[in-house]
């Protein structure tokens, strides 16, 4: 008869675990705004920045942050480069990109059409922990332009997923960056 009992107590709790995940499940998807992409007023009157000049005959930069509450940051507004160092206070250093790296960079959003206004950041509908956030501010001559993006609620487009990938891979190639210290700890 005790057996029972303890049976039946380990179900209960089983369910109200169950019970509570769902409706924690459906509590926070309810806060969370969709992530969708948004701009920053213009001083020009077209909507977007026009794809057509090349990075040599136009002024063009960029603010990329990523990662985990997306601390760390490629400026080349500042030429800096800051890494989250998890535990440790953040590490910013100067950070140079070529002009070959930046026309690679203006020519992948452009390919990509990032800043389109129908591209959509975020595929399917699922809860992703520790979730990575992006950012990204493009300037072309004085035309502005803002993206934001995470994780936290599905998988990345394609698209998002191949222009992050591109701009990671010229961040970690530099050897300013691999001299930089390891971060201690992670992100659970």
């Amino acid at each position: 008869m005790n057996n029972q009992k303890g049976f039946v107590n380990i179900l209960v709790i089983i369910g109200v675990v169950i019970l509570v995940g769902v409706a924690g499940y459906f509590i926070v998807s309810q806060q969370r705004p969709s992530p969708t992409p948004t701009s920053s007023p213009t001083p020009s009157p077209t909507a977007s920045p026009s794809p057509k000049p090349t990075p040599q005959s136009t002024s063009f930069n960029l603010i990329f942050k990523y990662g985990v509450g997306a601390k760390n940051e490629l400026n080349t507004f500042d030429q800096t480069y800051t890494k989250d160092m998890v535990m440790d206070p953040s590490v910013t250093i100067k950070f140079k990109l070529t002009d070959n790296e930046l026309a690679g960079i203006y020519q992948k959003l452009n390919d990509l059409t990032l800043l389109n206004e129908s591209t959509k950041p975020i595929e399917g509908n699922v809860i992703v922990t520790p979730c990575s956030s992006y950012y990204l501010k493009v300037q072309i001559n004085s035309e502005q332009k803002e993206l934001s993006w995470n994780d936290c609620r599905g998988r990345i487009s394609d698209k998002f997923q191949q222009f992050t990938s591109y701009i990671l891979q010229i961040i970690e190639s530099k050897e300013e960056y691999k001299k930089l210290p390891t971060p201690q700890g992670g992100y659970l």
